[in-house]
């Protein structure tokens, strides 16, 4: 490859002297000084391009194939006389570059394009086909653009081929740092305050637009379902739908006046915002009432639905007043005369209020009461009650056999253990026959029968 590097060594001596002839003929003086600073750029010695020309890829370019046999590329051939070192001499002698024939006039000042005189830039080295693996190029985070989310007219917009230029008609220019050939920047794209990339913050900016159109979304449906809402309690807290009707069911013994104030207070309110809690509570407080339901049926009625205690006995205080309790003790209800429906309790007996609870002794007398045979209940005539010991009685009437005169018998039963077998033991007595008994003592398991 000798022949080129004469040739090109030939063809810088011959710019070197064109360049000489230019400056001292007529004219001279318009040839500006950064065209000759940049021709002596350009054809200085440490400037010139160094080619490899053992490598390959110049037999391609030059169009010289490898896979010809060696017979083809024969050395004869290629002779040294058809490129002789003289002849190339000869092709650039002084005298074929005469300075007559490179005329002054011909190299005018405005025939000489800057252009053309720039320096070339030297052909890229060419890469062996062994070339090392590749280097790794890092973005370091603080070049990276921020993250948003691209609609699918932004995708495509991106991925478009002129996506690399931006609002301005200027080319945008991404940024890459390579660690080992240092940052090279070109053309950054100006950024707005904040130094962030016009377009980032535009679809930053779309985002939390679409964001915002959510959430005043949501906002309107929440307040459209509020104002549905505000819109039925009005119309069904209006008059249109008040309580006309209050239908009552189980009151025997309630106190009706209790009762009527419940009925009145409903009356005229709308009749889905009645406090049906609050009137179940007022009639639970009556004594007799032992529950009490309330319901409301749209549009015009209340339901009162009431269960009512069950009376069992009735004793006299020391009020002269008499108390009817139920199974628990508990006085129902205090009156002047004796009620006949109810078994009597005899003893000391207290002034309780209605309401209120009379005691254990009492609560165990009723209970005896319920627990009475249909046998024994016929002839119980009353039980009676020792308020300080605990302990209970009875008074049987009796009839003698054969319709005689009846008397009384007197059963004790002792205290409130095991009333079923004391219960159990009198039937059995009864059964064998009353006559001339005066008193029966139950309250052991051996029976004490007393004849007069």
């Amino acid at each position: 490859m000798s022949w080129f590097r004469k040739k090109d060594e030939a063809l810088v001596a011959d710019q070197a002297a064109q360049s000489t002839s230019a400056s001292t003929g007529p004219g001279a003086d318009h040839v500006p000084d950064a065209v000759l600073d940049e021709l002596s750029a350009a054809f200085a010695e440490e400037n010139q391009p160094s080619y490899d020309f053992d490598d390959p890829s110049i037999d391609r370019l030059l169009g010289i194939d490898d896979d010809l046999p060696d017979d083809e590329l024969d050395d004869d051939e290629l002779d040294d006389d058809d490129v002789d070192d003289d002849d190339l001499d000869g092709e650039f002698d002084d005298a074929e570059f005469d300075d007559d024939e490179f005329d002054d006039d011909e190299f005018d000042d405005d025939d000489v394009d800057d252009d053309a005189l720039a320096p070339t830039q030297p052909a890229p080295r060419p890469v062996a086909a062994e070339t090392t693996s590749r280097r790794t190029i890092v973005i370091p985070e603080a070049e990276q653009p921020d993250t948003v989310s691209l609609d699918e007219d932004q995708g495509e917009r991106f991925r478009s081929p002129d996506r690399t230029v931006d609002a301005s008609g200027e080319r945008s220019t991404i940024v890459i740092s390579d660690l080992d050939e240092g940052r090279v920047v070109e053309n950054a794209p100006s950024r707005g305050p904040g130094g962030m990339d016009p377009r980032m913050r535009a679809r930053r900016i779309a985002a939390r637009r679409a964001e915002g159109r959510k959430r005043l979304v949501w906002v309107s449906i929440a307040a459209g379902v509020l104002l549905v809402l505000v819109a039925v309690v009005a119309v069904v807290a209006s008059p249109l739908f008040d309580v006309r009707t209050v239908n009552v069911q189980g009151a025997v013994y309630t106190d009706h006046d209790v009762l009527q104030q419940v009925i009145d207070s409903m009356k005229g309110h709308a009749v889905l915002l009645v406090d049906t809690a609050k009137m179940e509570r007022e009639l639970e407080a009556v004594p007799w009432v032992e529950s009490a339901r309330v319901t409301t049926d749209f549009p015009h009625t209340v339901t009162i639905d009431i269960r009512e205690r069950n009376p069992i006995a009735t004793f006299e205080g020391g009020d002269q007043q008499f108390r009817v309790i139920d199974a628990q003790g508990r006085v129902l209800d205090v009156i002047a005369g004796q009620p006949i429906a109810y078994t009597l309790i005899t003893g000391a007996n207290p002034d309780t209020a209605r309401g209120q609870f009379a005691g254990a002794p009492y609560a165990a007398a009723a209970q005896l009461v319920v627990a009475l045979p249909a046998e024994i209940r016929s002839i119980t005539q009353s039980v009676g009650v020792d308020a300080g010991t605990g302990t209970l009685s009875m008074q049987l009437k009796a009839t003698a056999s054969g319709g005689g005169k009846t008397h009384s018998v007197e059963v004790r039963l002792g205290n409130t253990d095991t009333l079923d077998e004391k219960l159990a033991r009198l039937l059995q007595q009864v059964r064998e026959g009353l006559d001339g008994v005066t008193a029966i003592d139950v309250s052991t398991a051996e029976v004490g029968v007393v004849r007069g």
